[in-house]
């Protein structure tokens, strides 16, 4: 499967104007089959960053240097060194982002103004993105924030979506943490224990733990994100391991992914 490599071309695609169009796969030459005989392109499989500018918690976040390297940057080298990918885009509204984007040889979808409010959703930018890339026909939707992901977990996403037939697979994290439920908002006294018995406490060696969506990355084919869903049909999740899940939301995020990140 061909990966874009840094460096290549970058294409536009610009709400605003003409939509970009996306041809049907084209039938290849099967030289194992003999003259005449051919084969389907492997699906499409498009890697898209969304990464708006308006980011509240920190000023222009995804292109802020983490261990000198813009934060959209790391999730974009773990995307094109993976080679799962056909195509690698990031969606944004920002100048500055889409400079950045290019440089690392990321295609950029310019996305439009309704779909970059506070209130939308990642799934309104995935729909907008789509629609201009009809080529497209299983996203890996990759959150700019996670600057530890490493190409192997791609990979083995791509395979469990190509080779073992799920329609979408999405990143969790194990955690051995006790939660308790606040009752009544204030009042410490009132609560109640959610996934133990404090009368049994289990020690760490002997419980699983449970598993926590860590939002790095979403894969969903076509027709499930064209019934408004990222999570469904034949699902799975991905576990990937705790030094690899880091999420960047506020400041104190930083130094602890910088040291991830140069290990």
């Amino acid at each position: 499967m061909d990966s874009v490599e840094k460096g290549a071309a970058t294409t536009v695609s610009n709400p605003r104007g003409r939509p970009s169009r996306g041809r049907p796969p084209k039938l290849q030459r099967n030289s194992r089959g003999g003259p005449g005989r051919s084969v389907e392109k492997p699906p499409h499989l498009a890697a898209l960053i969304l990464a708006r500018g308006g980011s509240k918690g920190i000023p222009l976040k995804n292109i802020k240097h983490l261990a000198g390297v813009p934060l959209i940057g790391w999730v974009l080298r773990a995307a094109l060194d993976s080679g799962v990918f056909q195509s690698v885009w990031v969606s944004t509204d920002h100048d500055e982002i889409e400079n950045v984007a290019k440089q690392f040889g990321a295609q950029v979808h310019r996305r439009s103004s309704e779909v970059s409010k506070d209130s939308s959703t990642s799934l309104d930018a995935i729909v907008e993105f789509l629609s201009y890339h009809n080529e497209v026909d299983i996203v890996g939707n990759i959150q700019a924030t996670s600057p530890c992901l490493h190409p192997t977990d791609l990979q083995k996403v791509a395979e469990m979506i190509r080779e073992e037939g799920y329609d979408s697979v999405f990143s969790v994290v194990r955690r051995h943490q006790f939660r308790w439920s606040e009752i009544q908002k204030g009042v410490r006294e009132v609560t109640e224990p959610l996934n133990l018995n404090p009368a049994k406490r289990p020690r760490r060696q002997d419980w699983d733990g449970e598993l926590y969506e860590n939002g790095s990355f979403y894969f969903a084919k076509r027709h499930l994100i064209d019934m408004g869903y990222l999570q469904g049909g034949k699902m799975a999740y991905y576990e990937m391991r705790a030094e690899h899940s880091v999420d960047i939301d506020v400041d104190i995020d930083w130094p602890i992914a910088e040291q991830r990140v140069l290990r």
